[in-house]
């Protein structure tokens, strides 16, 4: 197998878990073929490179924010480096990434994760039109497009691609099929990891993993309310990005929070723990808008847990009936849905009963690269 390289920024795989989620499946797909080694571009010389025979992957690490120094790697050392390596084909996870004009015969697929990007407004004004029209410029550079969703692959396929593009597909974060045996998941499996979790106690499960640190307030909020007025046991486990898990000032907060008792922060979970905690929770509420949490949904519906989400356009693709409506994501409403949902049985295993049905309809899993 040729060497691949991957582009990426941690920012990028922080904010949009789908793009973590390529992250590692590439890695996956790679690992067979030889090794794979991340770099900070700083640390990048083909000298080093040139050592490794048996390299597959070189996955690179990219600032977020510019500086000098990455400006001038990004025009001069890496279109260096990929004539000096020839790699077969370049990822690229993140926005704003050097997609090449000129790549010496290496394919350039490039991922989108958030659609918001390239959208505009009706009453969009000049300077946002000139925006979107660099953007959709350097979109055009790749050539692979890829998406969460057939019906995200239809929006990009929309805009105003100049020249236009041919090749868009969709990479659907499917489940993994290793971690969905019954045989994990039996009764006295499932009590043992309530038991070592949440001494018993039944618990909702936010996912915050694309969030900054005032959503993941609100959340905190919406489940006070739902203490304040249901008076149950139930706790809550969230799922936070990893940054956040290590800023002081927010965990100071969490100490002062009344219910801290009840609350689990989650973050850089295994997949086998991540589906423990699905599947033991009551219910999976993932409150992003713009399918941030596909991964999580689907893995909930394969694992017969209640999702609680907004209607958007990969839901009503891929999960049709399952999702008990989140309608707004402010705290009351989000703290009352809580309340709904936990309340009616009825139409909790109704949800789940479309959850499984949803699942016997999608295709096998294995993604094709």
């Amino acid at each position: 197998m040729k060497t691949a390289l991957v582009l990426f920024t941690r920012d990028a795989l922080e904010q949009f878990p789908y793009l973590h989620y390529i992250y590692d499946a590439i890695i996956e797909l790679y690992q067979s073929g030889g090794s794979c080694q991340v770099v900070g571009f700083q640390d990048l010389s083909y000298q080093k490179i040139a050592s490794h025979k048996d390299l597959s992957l070189l996955l690179i690490e990219l600032p977020a924010t510019y500086s000098i120094k990455k400006g001038l790697w990004e025009k001069v050392n890496f279109p260096a480096l990929v004539r000096q390596l020839f790699p077969h084909r370049i990822y690229y996870l993140g926005h704003d990434l050097p997609v090449l004009k000129t790549s010496k015969g290496a394919e350039q697929w490039r991922f989108v994760a958030d659609l918001t990007r390239y959208q505009l407004p009706g009453d969009a004004k000049a300077s946002q039109l000139n925006k979107q029209k660099k953007l959709l410029g350097r979109l055009s550079m790749a050539d692979k497009i890829i998406s969460y969703s057939d019906s995200a692959v239809a929006v990009l396929r929309g805009l105003p691609v100049q020249p236009p593009l041919a090749d868009y597909s969709s990479w659907i974060p499917w489940p993994k099929n290793e971690w969905l045996q019954p045989s994990l998941y039996t009764e006295e499996a499932m009590e043992h990891f309530k038991h070592q979790n949440t001494g018993d106690a039944a618990y909702f499960l936010i996912d915050g993993r694309g969030d900054r640190e005032a959503a993941i307030i609100e959340y905190l909020k919406a489940f006070s309310h739902f203490k304040k007025w249901q008076r149950s046991s139930m706790q809550l486990a969230l799922l936070i990005p990893a940054s956040l898990h290590k800023k002081a000032d927010f965990l100071e907060k969490i100490e002062t929070y009344f219910y801290k008792a009840d609350v689990h922060l989650l973050s850089d979970l295994d997949t086998k723990t991540l589906y423990g905690w699905i599947r033991s929770a009551y219910a999976v509420v993932t409150p992003s808008l713009h399918d941030k949490s596909l991964d999580i949904q689907l893995a909930a519906a394969s694992l017969e847990t209640l999702i609680v989400a907004p209607d958007t356009p990969a839901c009503r693709e891929l999960l049709p009936g399952a999702r008990f409506d989140l309608a707004a994501t402010d705290k009351e409403s989000l703290g009352q849905v809580l309340i709904s949902c936990y309340k009616s049985e009825i139409l909790r295993a109704r949800h789940i009963r479309a959850g499984q049905e949803c699942r016997e309809k999608w295709p096998a899993f294995e993604p094709s690269i």
